[in-house]
């Protein structure tokens, strides 16, 4: 089903009318029919950004900017740019969607498809690149499958928490009750880190945000944390966000909600999923998120064929979550030595001015700097969605 880019405007008489019929509407498409409610502003001058409203930014796996050496600028490039951007976009908050590096923990590089850096090079790539913009705009991870174990999750041994520890950013935590961080959960081995982390974040217009980001194929302890946190009274009223590499697929289902778990990708097939002790996306969907009363989007990345998906269904309260896969890793050439990593794309989310509309935009510096458009103008990868008003 295609989507308009360019469907009129509703006023907010139009715009509640539509939120208040959404579980009506949700119950047999796995997208929301109304989901472009805005035209979609794409700025010939990316420089100039936009004049109201607040911005997420999310990039994908990063991967393959890691493991080639000449690929690591290129991710240093895209934090460049959102460096130079804050002001402009009004940039409150960088994500990470997990696989910041392609092996967690090999000596020397990874031979051919698997790059030509050793681990620690492609680790110190990563933070390189993220550091720019440490302590100028709070940011939150998830980790991916390829950062645990030596390849690719054959442990849950990770050296993620080495290079990107709880206090590293201060507008995360400073070690004093400052920053967004609220809770951390405890990793595979017993310790709080980033791996499980919850954190608040407070919009200019009011909107609080509770945003839960969660290891790679969570474990049972993970989730019963994350769902004990996001059912207190305190956070009823916040829009949820949950960040994890694995939800949806590029079939626009989630992950296992065809009763698939040996599909190549899948928790369930990798080594630290085998003993039963993980969940995909149909798991954290039945056992979290459709009983969390605030959820309302889901970020992942992790998949590839198409590198999109998305789709919306009621919770049990009936109110719409938007689940939503982006990924780019295959892109600019893959995973061969002459890609380019996945051709500087990212995503711009954001809140607009009205309350009650989240516009996702594609955009990409690499794209920009070798004079080509910097968006990508379809409605698979630029569209807006309907959010429930503050």
């Amino acid at each position: 089903m295609q989507y308009p880019i360019s469907r009129r405007a509703l006023n907010r008489r139009e715009m509640m009318a539509g939120l208040a019929s959404l579980p009506l509407a949700l119950g047999a498409s796995p997208l929301l029919s109304a989901d472009s409610l805005t035209p979609l502003y794409l700025p010939e001058d990316p420089h100039r950004g936009i004049r109201d409203g607040w911005t997420m930014v999310v990039f994908p796996d990063t991967q393959n900017y890691a493991k080639y050496g000449k690929n690591q600028k290129n991710f240093v490039r895209m934090c460049q740019w959102v460096e130079q951007h804050l002001d402009a976009w009004r940039i409150g908050l960088v994500m990470h969607e997990g696989d910041f590096v392609e092996q967690n923990n090999i000596a020397e590089g990874g031979g051919t498809g698997w790059g030509d850096q050793p681990s620690v090079s492609q680790w110190e790539s990563a933070k390189r690149a993220l550091s720019q913009l440490e302590n100028k705009v709070p940011m939150i991870f998830a980790t991916g499958n390829h950062d645990y174990g030596i390849r690719n999750a054959n442990t849950r041994e990770t050296q993620f928490n080495d290079y990107f520890a709880m206090t590293e950013n201060k507008l995360v935590c400073d070690g004093s009750g400052g920053g967004i961080l609220l809770e951390t959960g405890k990793n595979a081995f017993g310790k709080n880190t980033l791996e499980n982390a919850a954190y608040e974040v407070r919009l200019p217009d009011g909107r609080k945000l509770l945003i839960v980001s969660l290891e790679w194929g969570p474990r049972r302890e993970t989730v019963a944390w994350a769902k004990e946190l996001v059912a207190r009274e305190a956070f009823k009223n916040h829009t949820g966000i949950l960040l994890t590499h694995d939800f949806v697929t590029p079939q626009s289902i989630r992950d296992g909600q065809d009763g698939n778990r040996k599909r190549a990708g899948n928790p369930h097939t990798y080594a630290t999923g085998k003993d039963g002790n993980t969940h995909d996306g149909e798991d954290l969907w039945q056992a979290m998120v459709s009983d969390a009363p605030q959820i309302q989007l889901t970020l992942n990345g992790h998949e590839m064929e198409k590198h999109t998906g998305r789709r919306t269904d009621p919770n049990s309260t009936g109110l719409p979550v938007h689940q939503m896969l982006f990924n780019a890793q295959g892109l600019g050439g893959g995973s061969a030595e002459k890609g380019n990593g996945g051709d500087g794309w990212m995503r711009l989310l954001t809140f607009e001015p009205d309350g009650v509309t989240l516009t996702v935009r594609t955009f990409s510096p690499l794209k920009l700097d070798a004079g080509k458009s910097p968006w990508w103008n379809d409605d698979a990868w630029s569209f807006s969605l309907p959010i429930k008003p503050v």
